[in-house]
């Protein structure tokens, strides 16, 4: 499986993502998923959810207009450090 994503939509403000860790439980298979520029926006996703899903785009895609929404990740920011 490849390992680096691209969000078609930002989460957190961000869009460049790693699958970090893969498992499985109660016979169905995760995926661990990190932010490449944040450590602290990350997530765990079923595998089979995460492939049916039309959000993501294999590689880092560079092709997007903004890669960043800085708004939104600001907010995000400021809403964990409270």
């Amino acid at each position: 499986m490849e390992i680096y994503w691209t969000s078609k939509k930002t989460i957190n403000g961000l869009k460049h993502f790693i699958v970090i860790n893969q498992y499985e439980f109660k016979k169905e298979a995760f995926l661990d998923i990190v932010s490449v520029l944040d450590e602290s926006i990350s997530f765990t996703i079923s595998k089979k959810v995460f492939e049916e899903s039309s959000q993501w785009i294999k590689g880092w895609n560079n092709n997007e207009r903004e890669n960043i929404d800085i708004k939104e990740y600001l907010e995000f920011k400021s809403s964990i450090r409270k």
